[in-house]
């Protein structure tokens, strides 16, 4: 079953090992596999700035970078355990 977070025009689907990131203003997806996936997350004052994409070393190639209050932060750090899981449980996902 896929699970799914929505923020402004973003909705990422994560669906066994894949992530994919769909933007309401773009015709094509992104699509990531938990393997390669990386997230960054920085606090700034009461929002959190997320980075999304491609791990590469200690830095995140391409993706998207997302703002979030402490309540959506709250539900995408939910979400994103999701694809955790799966990436590092790979027979489970």
């Amino acid at each position: 079953m896929a699970a799914e977070f929505e923020l402004g025009d973003y909705i990422l689907v994560q669906d066994g090992r894949t992530l994919e990131v769909f933007h309401r203003g773009l015709p094509e997806s992104m699509r990531f596999h938990v393997t390669f996936l990386g997230v960054d997350v920085k606090p700034r004052g009461e929002e959190f700035k997320v980075r999304l994409g491609v791990r590469n070393g200690d830095q995140i190639i391409g993706g998207v970078r997302l703002s979030m209050d402490s309540a959506e932060f709250a539900r995408f750090r939910e979400f994103i355990a999701l694809a955790t899981a799966a990436r590092d449980h790979p027979a489970d996902g």
